[in-house]
């Protein structure tokens, strides 16, 4: 797919180009749905990144020579919809444009911005199979905003795109076709609350699994300066979701004087367990990216014994808990302590089971079976204190192994994350968390290497 020259003829329309695409790309077989425009660009020989761009949806850039390899640039704020739709708009200049440079534009779009436009609309959904779905959800020979919904979950793409779709490509749309009428009447119509309403899926775990199987996860972890600024605010966030009220400066400054003084360190030695446990989650994670270990479920309360390390009585970390309790704004209740051990051999199974067959499973599969045990390890609670920091130490310990980046959640956003949890515990339902797994693996890729490169223009 990398020589792309015979795909294009100077006066192609858009959506022709687009049909011809597919047709190369799914030879004669149909496309599968939702199309996964991430993976295209990948197979043809183009490496895509997120961004923070602050108004750009996207850049293409093109390579220097025949050697070099074109990128792809993608705004991370956008959704997963919007962040499709660029991904497939890019691919329009990689194919059709590569002889100038041409994106982005600013301000008004031209024809070549509007070409790419409507190759992105048709490659996403294409207008015979749109028609196809519209007839499957017409209600009397025609769609409402409602099939609209159903409509969009099918070709992942946003609602409104859908709309347009549907009343400009199709005769089956049941409304008017006046653009500023249909956005009235879209916001009128409020899909995100519809959608709860009609049990539809809200989290688009599908698309996010498109997007981390084919990301090019690269990034300088052998960096000890990049390693430790990300440790540093790693653990500023770890901790502020277990409630410890330590300024981000000063958590810095903690783990630098650990890192140089070990145990003669100066807060080792202070009656002050906010610092203490602090100490012990910096040492605790120097130990996952160092150890050759192996690594199974048993190793949870290795990881707690070395939280509680330089606490006043440390042979009692690492212990599990001899007592019921309550954990606070949770809907569920712990394992009763009696059946603790049996739950840990019984979570041992399917922990050995991914750790096994870690390198055959994509990145999404290891995401999600992660993030099964990480949530079942804090319904067991095994500890007193210290569950959440090693159940996500663990959980960063599997990623390590795949060669996926460590996460955190940012404690501004720590709601999400919870969220992710009490749905599985009152719904039994895993996506809001595959969610914040997966964009969380993500973000963290663009921490690194934005710490990377800041290193570098310093130096």
């Amino acid at each position: 797919m990398r020589d792309v020259a015979e795909l294009y003829y100077r006066g192609m329309p858009a959506e022709t180009l687009a049909q011809v695409v597919l047709r190369k790309y799914f030879g004669d077989k149909p496309p599968s749905f939702p199309i996964d425009p991430f993976k295209m660009i990948r197979d043809f020989g183009i490496v895509y990144q997120f961004m923070e761009f602050k108004d750009l949806e996207g850049i293409y850039i093109l390579p220097d020579n025949s050697d070099d390899i074109p990128l792809i640039g993608i705004n991370f704020g956008r959704p997963i919809t919007r962040q499709r739709y660029t991904a497939a708009h890019e691919l329009c200049h990689h194919i059709k444009d590569r002889g100038s440079s041409i994106c982005p534009i600013s301000g008004k779009k031209n024809m070549i911005e509007k070409y790419a436009d409507a190759f992105a609309s048709e490659l996403l959904m294409p207008t015979k199979y749109l028609k196809m779905a519209a007839k499957r959800v017409a209600v009397d020979g025609k769609v409402n905003r409602d099939g609209i919904l159903e409509i969009a979950e099918i070709f992942g793409v946003s609602f409104e795109s859908a709309v347009f779709s549907v009343a400009y490509k199709t005769t089956f749309w049941d409304g008017d076709k006046d653009p500023k009428i249909i956005r009235r009447d879209n916001r009128k119509y409020r899909p995100e609350q519809r959608k709860i309403e009609l049990g539809l899926d809200l989290e688009n775990v599908n698309l996010w699994e498109q997007v981390v199987n084919s990301y090019e996860y690269f990034w300088s972890i052998s960096n000890k300066y990049a390693w430790y600024i990300f440790k540093n605010n790693f653990i500023y966030h770890e901790n502020r979701l277990e409630k410890l009220n330590l300024d981000e400066d000063v958590v810095a400054e903690i783990i630098a004087d650990l890192r140089y003084n070990k145990s003669k360190s100066q807060y080792c030695g202070e009656n002050c367990e906010e610092i203490i446990q602090v100490a012990g989650h910096s040492a605790m994670y120097d130990y996952i990216y160092e150890t050759t270990d192996k690594l199974d479920l048993y190793k949870i309360q290795k990881l707690n014994k070395m939280l509680y390390q330089y606490a006043p009585f440390p042979e009692a970390g690492g212990v599990y808990r001899q007592d019921n309790n309550y954990v606070t704004g949770a809907e569920f209740e712990t394992v009763d302590y009696h059946l603790i051990v049996q739950e840990i051999v019984k979570l041992a199974e399917p922990m050995d089971e991914l750790i096994r067959n870690i390198d055959s499973m994509s990145y999404s599969e290891v995401i999600k079976q992660t993030a099964i045990i990480h949530h079942r390890l804090t319904v067991i609670h095994p500890f007193g204190d210290g569950n959440g920091r090693c159940s996500r130490a663990l959980l960063n310990w599997t990623y390590r192994l795949k060669g996926l980046p460590p996460i955190y959640t940012k404690f501004p956003e720590k709601d999400e994350y919870y969220d992710g949890l009490k749905n599985v515990d009152t719904k039994g339902n895993y996506d809001k968390l595959y969610k914040v797994f997966m964009r969380e693996t993500i973000r963290s890729v663009m921490k690194l290497n934005k710490v990377s490169i800041d290193e570098n223009l310093e130096e």
